[in-house]
């Protein structure tokens, strides 16, 4: 097994939300199958607590609708009681699934702390919009997937992993290198692929589906295929309904995110993503 072929690290940003915790819940998951570090990072988010800081600065219960004053003080006791939440989750998910995990506690700002954390992972999993009620991808979404990682799965509130592993493949080396990923996470999960061969012309898509076959022959994996015959995210999108239950995984350069922005497509599926970078 090659080092490409192991997961011995799991970055989980968490911040408490319901989206976060059903991250860390796939997270420990995956890390059970593979025996690897659960490692948590709960980030203070510098503009935020600077914003705290103006005497201007009011906030608005999430429930109530009240308006509170909000500074330093008040700031900074609210990330520790997230930050606690955070870690208690993560040792209890940890404790559950009986594998090594770690937290810590950084501030600056999202984009720079998730690139730093997520350069030592072997996979990132995180909540798509932490707490905000919207389902657009969160700032820390954003910044992961910007930042080059090479596997980030992104999992919204109180969605679980699925035993189908959707893999759109186009012959390229990132598609490669996204059915590797996807053929490692099926098989911890003991699920099976459904490999989406990307390609309008027959003769190209039957070469393909051979070349695809080959490489997954000696894992002894259950293997459905299907052909995309449009390059477009609209014809993802039916792809992935006519699945229902999945785990999508695309990559970064996929021809059929070409049409729309990465963070809106996580918009339009309410299955786990998986986006190989």
């Amino acid at each position: 097994m090659s080092i490409a072929d192991q997961i011995r690290r799991i970055l989980v940003p968490l911040d408490a939300s319901p989206h976060s915790l059903s991250a860390l819940r796939a997270a420990g998951e995956i890390a059970a199958a593979h025996r690897a570090e659960l490692v948590g990072v709960f980030v203070e988010d510098v503009n935020l607590v600077r914003l705290a800081a103006l005497p201007v600065t009011r906030e608005i219960g999430q429930t109530s609708g009240r308006i509170r004053e909000l500074d330093e003080r008040t700031m900074a006791r609210q990330l520790r009681g997230l930050a606690l939440r955070a870690e208690r989750a993560l040792a209890q998910e940890a404790g559950r699934r009986q594998v090594r995990w770690s937290f810590s506690v950084s501030r600056g700002t999202i984009g720079a702390e998730l690139w730093g954390a997520a350069s030592e992972a072997d996979l990132v999993v995180m909540g798509r919009a932490g707490w905000s009620s919207r389902r657009t991808a969160g700032s820390s979404v954003q910044a992961v997937l910007t930042s080059g990682m090479r596997r980030t799965l992104v999992i919204g509130a109180g969605a679980r992993l699925q035993p189908t592993w959707l893999v759109v493949y186009d012959g390229s080396e990132m598609a490669d290198r996204g059915l590797q990923s996807a053929r490692l996470l099926a098989r911890s999960k003991g699920g099976y692929l459904t490999v989406a061969i990307a390609r309008p012309n027959p003769k190209q898509a039957q070469r393909l589906q051979r070349k695809v076959a080959e490489q997954l022959r000696p894992y002894r994996l259950e293997v459905r295929y299907r052909w995309l015959h449009r390059s477009d995210s609209r014809a993802l999108a039916e792809l992935v309904a006519t699945e229902q239950r999945c785990v999508l995984v695309l990559s970064a350069g996929a021809p059929q995110l070409q049409d729309r922005p990465l963070p809106e497509v996580l918009e339009t599926f309410n299955c786990p993503v998986l986006i190989v970078g």
